[in-house]
């Protein structure tokens, strides 16, 4: 039976080297589908497990924590830890502590704003004239973020060349009454000062700029562990172990360690008049001296503008030699409220604090403390102030004592596909996300101002010690303070809990549930999280800034485990469709070979051959085709994975011809069961027949229906193969458009979609190759059945080229077919694999157009051979 076989194959070049072709084919296509796949998946796992792991696996917090958002979403913003004062024990981090399995647990707590000051200079030299004495009027202002400018204070300089001229008193009747913290920073916070001298002798003004800043504790030696900050100590000395609170009779004194960087983005602006001469003298001894000084015109002799960086380099030289108390009061902010708007974005709401509440201070001047600049705007956090207890000798506000400095852009980097925030010591990157928003920020980022309760937070600008916080956060030093649960969150290190691999991710998770099991704290697995753009509307202000639009990057918790599923599924969906695929294809190349071999199949059974030895010449046929295809693959193979850059082992690559004779054996059986029931009338009987409707077809599009329906079974057939593999791209194109959407807004989900798009593109444009090759095939067996119909058209007048139209026409309507029913389908598969509906509408249009595409493309080569048919050649095979 073998021989046979063989002689068959050998006899018959034509049909038996089509057949082998069509094997080759779908055994080389199978190999590289899933070799694509394989590879698409390794890459990706690749990409996840090379940006896995960042500062930390596992995040600990209060469970009050969680944003509505956050919960319905798994979105947090990047700079919500700034929103959280407090909240776990001593006790509770010591219990993470002891967990096994934690190599690290860095606390942070933040403890809150403090107001220093700087004193600012201002240079008067380049504005004297040649009067003896001269008063100036310096009108002062904070620009912030390009868009806001707050109003400051009013003072007015008095400058002398007379060498025993008194300084006149600086209460000159000026308004005292003060009726809120923004008072203070008004007009009417007019005085008048004495000139100083710089260095050079040059007379200059001095006035005070405030600053906050936000102070915030840490563990030195696990955050030594998780971040080497000691590393990015630039002056001075890192925070020590043993660094704690000390008292004095003036208050606690709490070490810190400052920043070397402010990210706030206000600066003072300072404009100077010269004021029309008078008799200053006797001006200043009259009760009327305010009213004419702040009535006298005034001319601009020059300005000078003062930024963030050079005001607080200046405040923490001034901190430095500092021996006296500078804290009477600090602030705390809470977190930003959001509400859904239009296209996804988010809206923060504003918030309205009682500047009575906030800044009251009973022992400070006209009842309130001095509110920086900014703070009176539309705030978008809830603020609450601690003023200090003081002690019997009127003091008792904490004293900073600055034992270092750091440089953040010292720490180590991270990924940025997976990056965490690390708003301990940079600030969340805002940029416009319209035109509007860029025209009004002039294209810059949006920083922090000193608007404590404004959208962006500052970073903290000083740290100090877990066993050093209490002089923020005991009741004894400040009113409200709460010394129970001072750490705002744990940030943990897993042992060992390096990859994206099974045993590490559960050892992650075995140790946040023994976290969760001890200390009832709320506990989030970080690791495999990535940063997603999110846009958010901020409200207008009430100084010259307008609405802004601006664009963060979130983090989205989990995304590279959904990651993995995902490409699991895709894998798994990708092989199962594949081997459709070429299932459908080879059992069409099969039924196209015993087709064309009807009338030989029907003289082997009128010679006596039985059901059984028909059954196995034809399947021995078959496999031998399948073998020859699979042998000449493997070399095929070899060659194209490597040209393609595949991930194929050679171990693989020997499986081919196996996989050749098992996919030539399966797609067989049907066929060679079907040649087996054949009867010795099917010698002589018309290869085209049918029970389509018998009824006159008037145009050439009408013959290609009426054709299509003779044989529905083959047309059905040919179609399917076309199905299936649409349908493969339909689910394909759908998940990588959901990469990019927002499993998938994430920069890891962007990446890895560009990453591995190739490899799929590989694959999905083989099995629709492969589908149109079975349209193809199904058409070249119905121009040969019907070669003495196109002739009978030929001898009325045809033309080549209508009878290259009508086998178009045929193959579009049977590509049309497959290319819609594979559509559909692929929006069912895809819906149910949970992609988002239009993603799959996109790609399932998408993929039928490149399946009707790939059909006609296919469908040229039966129309050009139905076109070249000679009739003498056809007439003479009839006879």
């Amino acid at each position: 039976m073998i021989r046979f076989a063989w002689r068959q194959l050998v006899r018959r070049k034509g049909p038996a080297a089509t057949l082998t072709v069509g094997f080759l084919v779908a055994a080389v296509s199978f190999t590289l589908l899933t070799s694509a796949a394989t590879t698409g998946a390794l890459e990706v796992k690749g990409t996840i497990a090379k940006n896995w792991r960042n500062a930390y696996d596992i995040l600990v917090r209060p469970g009050r924590t969680y944003s509505p958002l956050e919960r319905a979403d798994g979105l947090v913003a990047d700079d919500y830890l700034s929103g959280i004062f407090g909240g776990i024990t001593l006790n509770q981090w010591r219990q993470v502590l002891s967990i096994p399995g934690v190599a690290i647990a860095a606390p942070v707590a933040n403890l809150g704003y403090v107001v220093t000051s700087a004193t600012v200079t201002i240079h008067l030299g380049s504005s004297l004239n040649a009067d003896p004495r001269q008063i100036y009027r310096i009108r002062l202002a904070w620009a912030a973020n390009g868009g806001s400018v707050y109003p400051g204070s009013t003072p007015y300089v008095y400058v002398s060349r007379l060498a025993h001229d008194a300084c006149p008193d600086r209460s000159f009747g000026a308004p005292t009454t003060v009726s809120s913290p923004f008072d203070l920073l008004g007009p009417q916070d007019a005085y008048l000062t004495c000139f100083d001298r710089d260095a050079s002798g040059e007379p200059v003004a001095r006035v005070t700029a405030l600053f906050p800043a936000l102070v915030a504790a840490i563990d030195p030696v696990q955050e030594g562990r998780l971040l080497g900050l000691v590393r990015t100590i630039v002056v001075g000395r890192g925070l020590r172990p043993t660094d704690t609170l000390s008292t004095s009779h003036l208050g606690s004194v709490v070490p810190v360690v400052a920043s070397t960087r402010t990210y706030v983005d206000e600066t003072l602006q300072a404009t100077i008049e010269r004021l029309s001469p008078v008799d200053v003298p006797r001006l200043l001894r009259e009760h009327r001296a305010y009213r004419v000084l702040s009535t006298l015109p005034g001319t601009t002799v020059a300005r000078q503008t003062f930024s963030s960086a050079s005001m607080y380099e200046t405040m923490l030289r001034q901190l430095e030699g500092t021996t006296t108390p500078s804290v009477g009061q600090y602030w705390t902010a809470g977190a930003v409220g959001y509400q859904r708007g239009a296209g996804g974005s988010l809206i923060a709401e504003p918030t309205e604090s009682s500047p009575d509440a906030v800044w009251s201070d009973a022992q400070g001047f006209g009842g309130y403390f001095s509110a920086p600049p900014g703070n009176q705007d539309v705030q978008v956090r809830d603020l609450s102030g601690r003023p200090a207890v003081l002690n019997a000798e009127g003091a008792g506000a904490a004293q900073l004592k600055v034992v270092g400095r750091f440089d953040p852009a010292r720490l180590p980097g991270f990924s940025a596909l997976s990056s965490l925030p690390l708003e301990s010591y940079y600030p969340p990157r805002a940029e416009p996300a319209d035109a509007a928003s860029r025209a009004a920020m002039h294209g810059r980022l949006l920083l922090p101002t000193m608007n404590i309760g404004g959208y962006l937070a500052q970073p903290p600008a000083m740290l100090t010690t877990i066993n050093a916080a209490s002089g923020f956060t005991d009741p004894r030093f400040f009113e409200g303070a709460d010394a129970r649960a001072p750490i705002s969150v744990i940030r943990v290190r897993v042992a060992g809990g390096g990859g994206p691999d099974p045993v590490s991710r559960e050892r992650v998770r075995l140790v946040a549930l023994a976290i969760r099991k001890a200390t009832a704290l709320a506990v989030d697995i970080t690791a495999g999280s990535s940063p997603q753009a999110v846009d958010v509307r901020l409200p207008a202000g009430r100084f010259g800034l307008p609405s802004l639009l601006v664009r963060e990057g979130w983090v989205k918790k989990g995304v590279a485990v959904v990651f993995l599923r995902a490409v699991d599924r895709k894998s798994v969906a990708l092989f199962v469709l594949v081997l459709l695929v070429c299932g459908l294809f080879l059992l069409n190349t099969s039924f196209a070979s015993i087709r064309a071999r009807r009338e030989e199949i029907g003289v082997l059974r009128c010679m006596g051959w039985t059901k059984e030895r028909v059954f196995a010449a034809v399947l021995a046929e078959i496999a031998l085709a399948g073998l020859v295809a699979g042998l000449l693959g493997t070399a095929v193979a070899v060659i194209l994975t490597k040209a393609l850059s595949l991930s194929m082992p050679p171990a693989r690559s020997l499986l081919v011809a196996p996989v050749a004779v098992i996919l030539a054996v399966a797609a067989g059986l049907i066929p060679a069961r079907r040649a087996a029931r054949s009867q010795p009338i099917d010698a002589v009987r018309p290869d085209v027949g049918g029970r389509a409707a018998r009824r006159a077809a008037s145009s050439i599009r009408a013959i290609a229906f009426v054709n299509i329906r003779r044989l529905p079974g083959r047309t059905l057939l040919g179609a399917g193969g076309l199905l299936i593999g649409v349908a493969a791209l339909a689910v394909l194109l759908s998940i990588n458009l959901a990469f990019q959407g927002a499993l998938i807004g994430t920069l890891l989900g962007q990446f890895i979609s560009v990453q591995a798009r190739s490899v799929d593109y590989v694959s999905t444009g083989l099995a629709i190759a492969l589908g149109g090759m079975s349209i193809a095939n199904v058409l070249v067996l119905n121009v040969r059945e019907r070669t003495p119909e196109l002739h009978t058209l030929r001898a009325v007048g045809w033309r080549a080229g209508h009878i290259r139209r009508l086998v178009l026409l045929e193959g579009l309507a049977i590509g049309t077919l497959g290319s819609v029913s594979g559509s559909l389908l692929g929006v069912a598969l895809a819906a149910a694999l949970g992609e988002a509906v239009r993603q799959v509408v996109i790609a399932a249009l998408l993929a039928a157009t490149g399946g009707v595409a790939v059909t006609m493309i296919a469908a040229t080569v039966p129309a050009s051979f139905g076109a070249r048919l000679i009739a003498p050649r056809a007439l003479a095979e009839e006879w």
